[in-house]
């Protein structure tokens, strides 16, 4: 047999081993595929049962809603008319927006008292007190907070928008710090986002490894989260599931755009106060009153600061 022969015969024999390489090379990456596809298609209840989650409840929910716009709410005359027929107290109003007031005889809290028995107490210290439910006790800054609700859901986080209820060593309402947001104003009809359900807020939370085997879902929440702030002072928020795990964890998911992002709830709160502190220094310069608030407010970071050195 001559060379050029043999050669072509090589040749052809390489030629067929190739083929026969690629077609098991394509069945095997047709089984990987179909495996990855039943592994991302298995239903997400199935998923969390095998690694024994469970979930207490599934909200009800609309399908579709738009964002919402709100500007902080101004005290007009009429609000600072009935500050001044609340309980005693030293009130200091910056920018017609902000409220630090001193109560001149304390308010005791009664043990274990709910958001309604708290609102009620409040009639007579605050402005608007069912405009907000209880969100915390924090007891680092020994303060109880709260977040304003629209459209009968709270707005977390957000500074515009809450009370918080600082407490003496006896339970005592000793002083307090309020914002507002005025009225809402949702979006057009055509500008309505579909929501995630309450079981993909919690997928997304599987799939983000913060939910891990043997935990339970105790509580999930529709609230509102600030999207963007624009420049006139507008402020939009975005529908959000609260999805509380073991009773403790709090972890947020936007319902349209399905990010997570989880609070730090301490952190907001030093930084709150942080930023009411210098708000109130210019005005405090000749005041003896008013500096007393701001020193009223400065000790609680001071102390929480005293306690990490």
């Amino acid at each position: 047999m001559q060379w050029s022969q043999i050669k072509t015969l090589f040749i052809l024999c390489f030629l067929v081993l190739d083929v026969y390489l690629l077609f098991l090379f394509i069945d095997k990456q047709k089984e990987a595929d179909i495996g990855v596809i039943e592994r991302q298609t298995a239903p997400i209840e199935q998923t969390l049962e095998s690694e024994n989650i469970s979930i207490k409840e599934l909200p009800e929910v609309p399908e579709d809603e738009s964002f919402l716009s709100v500007k902080q709410k101004v005290f007009d005359k009429e609000d600072k008319k009935l500050l001044n027929q609340l309980t005693k107290q030293e009130v200091m109003i910056v920018d017609d927006n902000f409220i630090i007031a001193e109560l001149d005889k304390p308010v005791k809290i009664p043990e274990n008292i709910n958001n309604d028995g708290l609102k009620e107490l409040l009639k007579n210290i605050v402005l608007y007190p069912e405009e907000y439910e209880v969100w915390d006790t924090n007891e680092e800054y020994n303060a109880i907070v709260l977040f304003q609700r629209k459209n009968d859901r709270p707005v977390y986080f957000n500074r515009n928008g809450m009370l918080m209820l600082f407490l003496n060593e006896k339970n005592e309402i000793a002083f307090y710090t309020q914002t507002m947001l005025g009225e809402a104003e949702e979006h057009d009809q055509e500008d309505k986002k579909s929501l995630i359900k309450p079981i993909r807020a919690v997928e997304t939370l599987y799939q983000s490894n913060q939910l891990n085997a043997g935990e339970e879902v105790t509580k999930i929440k529709i609230g509102y989260h600030t999207r963007i702030p624009l420049p006139d002072g507008v402020q939009v928020f975005v529908p959000t599931w609260k999805v509380t795990v073991n009773g403790e964890r709090n972890y947020f998911v936007n319902a349209i755009e399905g990010f997570v992002f989880s609070s730090e709830d301490d952190k907001f709160v030093y930084d709150t106060i942080d930023k009411y502190l210098d708000r109130i220094f210019p005005l405090i310069q000749d005041d003896e009153a008013k500096k007393n608030l701001w020193n009223q407010l400065k000790n609680k970071l001071d102390t929480v600061n005293q306690g990490e050195e």
